[in-house]
């Protein structure tokens, strides 16, 4: 048996057996003699036994059940006057096996706790689960203030389940020691080493990580209380869930701790379990408060999030979306919206739609008068729609909604454009419909045929450039939707327009009948008629529209707006119909070359992929090459590596295979430049970017090993070559396979980065890395049958391998075309 010491009558303490327990307890304080009674009761049942005992201080209790649990205490009785009861005992849990005395364990004694975070006077600990032969029924944390004296005082009033706690509200400029002790059946272990000393600082950001959907929730609404030994009722511990390091045992599901009033009522936070449960309730007081609550537990706490989906809480949200109550209907959306928010929570989204979330919110949307809910749902809509496999569900259900009903009826309302521009709920629907027109060739031929739907971003971008506010999310929105619905845009005039067949066609052309003149001149006569106002997807190319880019480009600070818009000119100018020639000719009339060169000098390599591959598809205008040639050659030598310098992390493949396919159109039309490439040490750059394979992508090495072929095509640049030491071969080294040099000479186009990852989403894919992605394939051994016998021009014919199908490469337009606009200015700025 085990004994312990009591004032009043002393706690007494059960030895376990199988079905029947001895207790034992002392004598009370006066050392008199007389009758005792114990009582017993059977935890989690309301069933008592009063047990009279006479001058005794070890009764036998029998008859208990098997693997049953419980407690005692012991009443004294002197001359007919009883004592206060006893503290109840340890609670014991009966086993059917076992010797009683190999049950007579106590934990063993926990390591010592350690620091996981401290911030101010909050301090969160944790520690290593103790070794125990019973299960551990939690621990108890002391702590000490060495400002004070060397005692040490309990933090909780309750066992703690999980192995981490957090201690708030302590003392500035003291030194504090933790230690924990574990309990089980058995009693409790020896305390363990003390902690290190920490000193309590004051600290900058307390409440940075406080910050919650709720503006009426402050610091110390957030703190949970329980009461320390010392003190009384302090604010002193927040305790959590465990989530870190070091290995802890499962979850804590274990009520929050007790808070007490001032009218000593004692209460407690519900347990997230709890509130989920709520969410069912037949009274709406507490859908709305529970649904609330889980707005708030749920924000920026990825771990909540997950637990909210596993407790089942995720259809009982969506249930709450029929509500009739607005304010219940928006609690649930905010929480569908933070369950859905970030990558790291594709598991939610995926819960949503299976429980047939996406339609319900878009039903709401249809549905509701109440602006707050729209906007709410909208948000929650446009988390969701981040998702690959939720993008043409949303399209089915709620794009026509937005775009008819929210986005494009300003462009023919005579409201205020600031107030509804301005709104949340316009911001979320373009965030929708920038993620779901990436999805599918479907989804971007669905979109542009919205009627007013381009008109409005149109006008939208106008006004906000007018009133200088081109650095917000919704401009950043509102141009990444025109670039995706830019994409392969000559789909406009030719539905059945595939890009490989039209590099082909475009080879074939020479071969076709010419039109008559006579047809021709009328398409122009009617294209030049004022009348004929553009409308529809065929506002995209018009010069007005790309003049708002140009401007973006000058003013933003966003860099994804800057992306979006150098975007938006790559695809306009990657076709080979004439309204492609027509937008590269229109960069040149609004001097937006300078504007785009001067950003090839940004530091974010994603925004200068962009720019540089929208340089290259505009130098397809001989005009614009001449000018690119003369001015900006410099800027994209400077993008390729240093021969023998290490690889520069910042600079992409993708990035260098467009700035060599500027080169590429730039050298092979001109000796001059060639020969500026050439002094400008282009050269040795080219090179040993053809030699450098496997640190750049074979492609890239493939690509300049082009560029050098057709630099020396150009004979009268033959004898300066040989002056700087170089011969024949080595402008035909490298480790490139052979085959046709088209490659180079073909625009491209891309998507956004919200294009799905997945390919079969989309038949037609996406070029977003047309050049210089990177090809994973080993390049074949170079043997003797596809090497040079000798370094002639008799000997060496250099063929250059087609792309592989694996993106979108643009046909070039067909060169002897007429080029549009031969009157227009040619400077550069």
């Amino acid at each position: 048996m085990i004994s312990s010491g009591w004032m009043q009558e002393m706690e007494p303490i059960p030895e376990e057996g199988t079905e029947a327990d001895g207790s034992e307890w002392g004598a009370t304080s006066d050392g008199g003699t007389g009758r005792r009674t114990m009582r017993k009761k059977e935890v989690y049942t309301s069933e008592q036994i009063n047990t009279l005992v006479s001058e005794r201080k070890i009764i036998s209790v029998e008859g208990l059940r098997r693997n049953s649990t419980y407690e005692f205490c012991v009443i004294s009785v002197i001359d007919a006057i009883s004592s206060h009861p006893s503290e109840t005992s340890d609670i014991i849990h009966l086993r059917p096996m076992g010797r009683a005395s190999s049950l007579r364990v106590v934990p063993e004694m926990a390591e010592a706790p350690e620091f996981l975070d401290i911030d101010g006077d909050k301090i969160t600990i944790c520690w290593l689960p103790a070794h125990s032969q019973l299960p551990v029924m939690g621990y108890d944390v002391e702590f000490r203030d060495l400002q004070q004296d060397d005692r040490w005082y309990k933090v909780n009033d309750q066992p703690v389940f999980a192995c981490k706690m957090t201690v708030g509200d302590l003392i500035l400029d003291h030194d504090y020691q933790f230690r924990v002790l574990a309990h089980n059946a058995s009693g409790c272990s020896q305390p363990s080493p003390p902690s290190q000393f920490v000193h309590i600082e004051p600290s900058t950001n307390r409440l940075s990580a406080m910050t919650l959907d709720s503006p009426n929730l402050g610091h110390h609404d957030l703190v949970k209380y329980v009461e320390a030994e010392r003190f009384g009722a302090v604010p002193l511990l927040q305790e959590e869930m465990v989530r870190e390091s070091p290995p802890l045992p499962e979850r804590d599901d274990s009520p929050p701790p007790l808070r007490r009033a001032n009218n000593n009522v004692q209460w407690r936070d519900p347990s997230l379990k709890e509130v989920i449960e709520y969410l069912s309730s037949t009274d709406k007081d507490k859908q709305l408060n529970a649904s609330g609550y889980l707005q708030h537990l749920t924000f920026s706490d990825n771990q909540i999030k997950e637990e909210t989906r596993e407790y089942g809480g995720i259809p009982k949200l969506i249930a709450l979306l029929r509500s009739d109550t607005p304010r219940i209907q928006k609690n649930a959306c905010a929480c569908l919206k933070n369950l859905s928010f970030g990558k790291e929570n594709d598991a939610n989204k995926m819960a949503v739609m299976e429980s047939d979330g996406v339609r319900q919110l878009s039903e709401v949307l249809r549905t509701t008068h109440d602006a707050s809910v729209k906007e709410e749902a909208t948000a929650a809509l446009w988390n969701l729609s981040s998702a690959d496999m939720l993008k043409p569900v949303i399209l089915e259900s709620a794009t026509d909604h937005l775009a008819q009903q929210v986005i494009a009826p300003i462009f023919a309302s005579n409201a205020d454009p600031s107030r509804h521009f301005g709104s949340t709920l316009f911001k979320n629907s373009t965030g929708i419909l920038r993620n779901v027109s990436a999805a599918s060739q479907s989804a971007r031929r669905r979109l542009r045929d919205v009627p007013n739907l381009i008109e409005a971003l149109v006008h939208f971008l106008t006004h906000s450039i007018q009133k200088s506010q081109v650095d917000t999310t919704t401009v950043e929105n509102a141009v990444c939707l025109l670039r995706n619905l830019s994409y392969r845009i000559q789909e406009v005039v030719d539905p059945n327009y595939d890009p490989a067949a039209a590099h082909l066609n475009s080879k074939n052309m020479k071969h076709a009948a010419s039109p008559k003149p006579k047809k021709k001149e009328k398409e122009k006569k009617k294209d030049k008629n004022p009348k004929n106002i553009a409308t529809g997807p065929s506002l995209l190319w018009q010069p007005n529209v790309v003049k708002l880019y140009l401007k973006l480009l000058q003013d933003s600070s966003n860099i994804e707006t800057l992306e979006a818009s150098a975007g938006a000119i790559q695809n306009l100018a990657a076709c080979q119909f004439p309204p492609s020639a027509e937008v590269r000719a229109a960069v040149r009339v609004e001097k937006g070359l300078p504007v785009l060169v001067e950003l090839i000098r940004l530091p974010e390599d994603f925004v200068v992929c962009a720019v540089a591959t929208a340089l290259r598809n505009l130098a397809i205008d001989p005009r614009n090459r001449e000018l690119i040639g003369k001015y900006a050659l410099r800027d994209f030598l400077e993008k390729l590596p240093d021969p023998g310098s290490p690889r520069r992390s910042a600079v992409s493949d993708q990035t260098i295979g467009a700035v060599l396919g500027i080169l590429f159109e730039i050298v092979r039309s001109s000796a001059a430049y060639t020969k500026d490439v050439h002094e400008l040490k282009g050269t040795d750059k080219l090179r040993a970017l053809s030699r450098s394979y496997p640190t750049y992508s074979h492609r890239v090495c493939k690509y300049a090993s082009q560029v050098l072929y057709v630099m020396w095509q150009h004979k009268e640049l033959h004898d300066g070559f040989k002056r700087s030491g170089l011969k024949e071969a080595d402008f035909y080294s490298g480790t490139a396979r052979r085959g046709d040099s088209s490659t180079l000479a073909r625009p491209i186009s891309s998507q956004g980065r919200e294009r799905p990852s997945m390919h079969n989403l989309d038949e037609t894919l996406s070029s977003g890395g047309g050049y210089g992605t990177m090809d994973h394939r080993a390049p074949p051994p170079l043997n003797s049958a596809n090497r040079p016998a000798s370094a002639t021009s008799q000997t060496i014919q250099r063929r250059y391998d087609q792309v592989p199908r694996e993106g979108p490469v643009y046909a070039s337009v067909h060169k002897q075309s007429p080029r549009g606009g031969n009157n227009v200015d040619d400077s550069w700025v």
